[in-house]
């Protein structure tokens, strides 16, 4: 007859590797299998996953409700003959990982590109030193009954919690051994500076797993454990508050030092618990009654306050159970703490405790059972704890109640590739992101003035410019800030303003272009009418628009006719004066309206464009440009802008299209029925994102923006907005807009500048992005008068 585990080995369809007994007994796996589970001592399997943080600590009231209640339902789903583990580490920080993606190697930039690196270097070193990252692993214990192997049913548990944790807004990942081999090594070896290795095809070739894990070193003493060249502490909960809040188990591992935070969890099942209960009742019956007859004779007849309030607590334990969907669990928690010296490891003792303190839960060392607190430790959702051995650390808890033991705390925001958006001001951590993968591109920077943000948005330019080569930069510039970036990247400066000798032709088209069913001179005749709209500053009628759809295609005839040949291609004053030669009043009043900006000072759209395409970065410096012009001369750009990042599309290139204060967008000035700048803007900010380009909008003028329902209708449908430190009048409206929460507008108002919120899709994530004054960056990239004089004066 085969051996029963033989048998379950191969129902699994798995290969083993048995690991000799002389092995280390404290990684308490038996047998480890090429399918993830792991057979351990006392007979169990374990299947081992990862699971994804979420920002939980961020997340609005409503949205914190939302996942506590989801949670809860994870819990109550957890199967009655499954022990659950929930394991929670501190691991170091890969700072191989942020140089390659934060770093910058561009060989056409070599000063400004060290210059970079050197902020980074810095950024790496205090993020790597001020923050750990949060290992999350869940396990899940199961054990055969009878002679029927059915250890497979812990797979059919975890497509369960697939669909839970989904629920919950997290993916799980199950783990394969080596995975949990090397989480292992890193619980053994949390100062060793040597990477785990471990041979190839290890379970094949049957070796002595173990000892590519174990330290050569293990002691037991009584209130820790050595561990190689660290000392281990475990303690426990041994009491909770009934007010214990969700914000307990982050608090535990919120820090940098060497924590592992381990939940156990075990559901009784309904009628276990009544059991359970009706004999805890009957217990205390009887003590009461005893006591009651010793105060008889003492000549008293009261009940001690402790027995008649654990009487009333059983009463109405018993009553939920019976009445509600609660069920009742058996729940420990144990920290694991280590350090490389005693007097260190006492410390993190006295921390993790005043945390409980603050909770109101009594944290205690495991004396003289820390050999059985770290296999509780360990993720094999183990609970060596239990009645039989007398050293039950289990406290019986209704689901609402373990609920409130939520294991999420925040997210890494670390993209590879990402580009560099400051410090996580909750966890230290760097925040690098790629907002073209979210659901759209679009992005807005709201600040009050001199809150920096100026000096963010050159600073998410400088980055574009360094990490990725072939993109391409546009900015609008309304007050010339962006010259001396022109100068450091060898970009173009447009400046537009009457009489200057740069040309922008409003009749510039591709032929070949069509959007949504209309050809390229449909969508041209649009916008020519838009412009018409803009300079008459009423609405066309309907016998002005056929004027002009007429017009536009009489004037774009011989360039049909050549085949889009260049020097073909018509302009504003061909338009202009087809207008003239039309029979219609209505034509000669168009061609008044429109004459500034073609035969005026405002001529500067009416020729052949004759701007530099060539350059990867371009400023349209509009600082000149008169408040008569704007209107008109912002479309102008805007469409040409649309026109280079449908063209660069083709080309394979992404466009970045910055747009600085905004709001003039959706001011056409005074005296006019009809403001088409803002619906323009909106359009062709939609149309950039939809042609691969990646737009953002930067104002200070928020309440201004907000008063303009399109601004207001692009606002709540972009996936990435900054949100930079707030007057008090704004900062209300953005709390309203974007639903934020007490502690998350509290970062709008600290007063550091350069710091705020990042609404990235679903995500909102506190940021300091501070530049140090010291660096070339920052000399280049400010607009304070007081740096750029004490620049001028280091020069």
């Amino acid at each position: 007859m085969r051996k029963k585990n033989n048998n379950i080995s191969n129902f699994l369809g798995a290969k083993k590797a048995v690991v000799p007994k002389n092995a280390q007994k404290t990684i308490p796996f038996k047998e480890a299998y090429e399918n993830g589970l792991f057979l351990t001592y006392d007979g169990r399997y374990t299947l081992i996953f990862a699971f994804e943080n979420i920002d939980y600590v961020f997340f609005r009231d409503e949205e914190k409700q939302d996942i506590y209640e989801k949670y809860t339902h994870l819990i109550n789903s957890i199967p009655s003959d499954v022990q659950l583990q929930e394991f929670i580490m501190n691991t170091d920080v890969n700072t191989d990982v942020l140089e390659e993606t934060l770093m910058a190697h561009s060989e056409k930039y070599p000063e400004i590109s060290e210059d970079y690196n050197n902020i980074m270097r810095d950024v790496i070193t205090d993020c790597s030193s001020a923050g750990e990252k949060k290992m999350l692993i869940m396990a899940m214990s199961y054990k055969p009954n009878g002679n029927i192997d059915n250890a497979n049913v812990l797979f059919k548990y975890y497509q369960d919690f697939q669909g839970l944790f989904s629920n919950l807004g997290a993916n799980i990942k199950q783990l394969f051994p080596n995975d949990v081999f090397e989480i292992l090594y890193k619980v053994y070896h949390q100062y060793s500076v040597v990477p785990f290795m471990m041979p190839k095809n290890t379970l094949a070739a049957g070796s002595r797993i173990k000892d590519y894990i174990a330290p050569a070193l293990f002691r037991f003493n009584t209130n820790e454990i050595e561990i190689g060249e660290q000392f281990t502490r475990v303690l426990f909960i041994k009491t909770y508050s009934s007010y214990v809040d969700d914000e307990l188990i982050n608090d535990l591992h919120s820090n940098n030092q060497k924590v592992v935070v381990s939940k156990q969890i075990k559901r009784i099942t309904k009628s276990d618990a009544m059991e359970q209960i009706r004999k805890k009742q009957l217990a205390l019956e009887q003590r009461i009654q005893k006591r009651m007859e010793q105060n008889h004779k003492n000549g008293g007849d009261f009940i001690p306050y402790s027995l008649s309030d654990e009487r009333k607590y059983l009463s109405q334990l018993q009553d939920r159970l019976g009445s509600t969907s609660c069920e009742l669990f058996d729940v420990s928690v144990y920290i694991a703490v280590s350090a490389q010296t005693k007097e260190e490891l006492n410390d993190i003792t006295h921390y993790i405790q005043n945390q409980g303190v603050k909770h109101q839960v009594q944290i205690e060392i495991l004396s003289r059972q820390q050999a059985l607190g770290l296999q509780a430790v360990l993720p094999f959702a183990q609970q060596p704890f239990t009645m039989k051995n007398e050293n039950n650390t289990a406290t019986p808890m209704l689901s609402d109640a373990a609920g409130v033991l939520i294991p999420f705390s925040y997210i890494d925001h670390f993209t590879n590739n990402g580009l560099y958006y400051g410090k996580n001001l909750a966890t230290r951590s760097v925040i690098a992101l790629d907002r073209t993968q979210e659901m759209n591109s679009n992005g807005f920077i709201l600040a009050t003035s001199g809150s920096g943000k100026s000096m963010f948005s050159k600073a998410e330019i400088w980055n574009v410019m360094l990490k990725y080569p072939y993109d391409e930069v546009i900015v609008i510039d309304p007050e010339r800030e962006y010259e001396p970036l022109v100068k450091v990247f060898n970009g173009t400066m447009l400046k537009l303003a009457p009489n200057s000798p740069t040309r922008l032709n409003v009749f510039d088209t591709d032929l070949k272009f069509s959007e949504d069913g209309a050809s390229a001179i449909s969508v041209k005749s649009e916008f020519v009418m838009t412009i018409a709209e803009t300079a008459k500053g009423q609405e066309l009628t309907s016998n002005e628009r056929t004027v002009i759809d007429r017009c536009v295609k009489v004037t774009y005839k011989d360039f049909i006719n050549s085949d889009g040949s260049a020097d073909k291609v018509p302009t504003f004053t061909d338009f202009y004066n087809n207008l003239l030669k039309m029979p219609e009043q209505e034509a000669k009043s168009l061609a008044l309206s429109l004459e500034l900006y073609v035969k005026g000072s405002f001529n500067i759209f009416a020729g052949k464009t004759n701007i530099d395409v060539s350059k990867r970065f371009m400023v349209f410096d509009i600082s000149s440009m008169g408040e008569q012009i704007r209107p008109v001369g912002l479309q102008v750009i805007l469409e040409y802008v649309w026109q280079r990042v449908v063209e660069n599309k083709k080309r394979g290139v992404r466009t970045w299209v910055w747009i600085d204060e905004f709001s003039i967008m959706f001011n056409d000035g005074a005296g006019r029925t009809t403001h088409k700048s803002g619906e323009f803007f909106a359009k062709v900010y939609k149309r950039i994102r939809k042609y691969g380009g990646v737009p953002t909008a930067i104002t200070q003028n928020i309440t201004e923006v907000l008063e303009s329902p399109q601004a207001k209708t692009m606002l709540s449908n972009s996936e990435f907005s900054v949100l930079l430190q707030q007057k008090k009048e704004d900062l209300d409206a953005l709390t309203k807009l974007y639903s934020l929460s007490p502690s998350q507008s509290s970062y709008l108002k600290s007063g550091i500048k350069g710091s705020g919120l990042i609404i990235c899709g679903s995500k909102i994530i506190p940021f300091d992005k501070q530049i140090p004054k010291n660096s070339l960056m920052y000399q280049i990239c400010t607009t304070k008068f007081e740096d750029k004089e004490l620049f001028e004066d280091k020069q």
